[in-house]
């Protein structure tokens, strides 16, 4: 009986972990805390425990209770399931007593998962990144001497929020915000183009699998782009870097590429990844179990969860990748058939920190 605990701090990209782990274990626990508890729904979690800390700042007490929860339940794996589970286990992995999923060192971690020193390190690595700059406040943007000049359309987000909160794309001066709810802003240039979105699972500094994609209004397919993948493997090598990574990549109508975003950790669409052959899960779990030789993958395409309803009728005008992905919902429909929804009426116009 091998079992997983998945440290959640809510339940949009966590829902995506359990049902990965839930094909390579036997039992899923989750420790959750925030929304996290929508989770003890699905059928895949054997067991929900209530986390009275907080993942971002974790204390030796909040370990200690981890620890005795790995002893207790026999956990042979921990897996991170957002930035903040990611940086704990990046901190404080040796302390829990338990196996866990291959993580980045902190210091890498920190400098990847915030936007503004991703984009100094893209520029020291000679990585195709735009013109960033950072202020504390939308006041400090306004007395920039260089204001008058900025180029329209650009982007002001966050640093270090996910999932697109708080991006904005402003086409003029004049519909600046005089204030935003967050603080530092950063302040890039608007890439106009498609999305696409590259992740790679790492090793020492070693590119172990990958998958890469373009995502639209109406479909997911997989794609491969040689440019980004190099410019990536550099990165890789550089940080020595160990585990999960993504870039939110944005590629011009002249085949031109920028890096806008780094995701140092699993990511929202990694089940599709899964239907085509490559639990990211699985796959890190036996890395750290000194197994190596990813299986091969279906290049795959999905359309969007509306156009899909849309043929359930039509069976047949469905692709084998399509119909795994509608067995996937059916498996456990108290909380995927949500979590299709979330995709078909979200963030479809939030591409890796540009908006389309």
């Amino acid at each position: 009986m091998k079992r997983a605990l998945v440290l959640a701090n809510g339940p949009r990209i966590q829902y995506r972990v359990l049902r990965c782990a839930g094909e390579c274990f036997d039992e899923v626990y989750v420790l959750g805390a925030n929304d996290a508890y929508l989770l003890r729904r699905s059928r895949f979690c054997e067991r929900y425990i209530d986390f009275t800390g907080d993942f971002a700042n974790i204390r030796q007490s909040d370990l200690a209770d981890i620890r005795r929860l790995c002893a207790v339940h026999k956990i042979d794996m921990v897996l991170p399931s957002c930035s903040r589970t990611t940086r704990l286990l990046a901190a404080h992995g040796a302390e829990i007593g338990a196996p866990y999923y291959p993580v980045p060192d902190q210091e890498t971690f920190d400098a990847l998962d915030d936007k503004w020193r991703f984009a100094g390190v893209c520029a020291d690595l000679g990585l195709p990144v735009p013109l960033t700059r950072r202020f504390e406040t939308m006041a400090d943007l306004r007395r920039d001497p260089d204001c008058a000049h900025l180029e329209f359309p650009l982007i002001l987000k966050p640093a270090a929020m996910s999932g697109g909160y708080g991006v904005r794309r402003i086409d003029s001066a004049d519909a600046l915000p005089e204030h935003l709810s967050y603080t530092p802003i950063i302040c890039q240039a608007y890439v106009p183009g498609e999305e696409l979105s590259a992740f790679y699972l790492c090793e020492a500094g070693k590119i172990f699998a990958s998958f890469s994609y373009r995502r639209t209004l109406t479909k997911l397919e997989e794609i491969r782009v040689p440019a980004i993948d190099a410019h990536a493997s550099r990165l890789v090598a550089h940080f020595r870097y160990d585990g999960v990574i993504g870039f939110d990549v944005r590629r011009r109508p002249d085949g031109e590429i920028a890096f806008i975003e780094c995701n140092p950790r699993f990511w929202y669409h990694m089940e599709v990844a899964m239907l085509a052959g490559l639990n990211f899960v699985t796959l890190g779990c036996r890395l750290r179990e000194g197994e190596s030789g990813p299986p091969d993958s279906d290049t795959l395409k999905i359309r969007s969860p509306r156009r899909l309803c849309g043929n359930l009728l039509t069976p047949w005008r469905l692709n084998r990748a399509e119909r795994a992905y509608l067995r996937y919902i059916v498996r456990d429909p108290a909380i995927s058939g949500w979590a299709a929804f979330q995709s078909a009426i979200g963030r479809y116009r939030l591409a890796g920190g540009q908006l389309l």
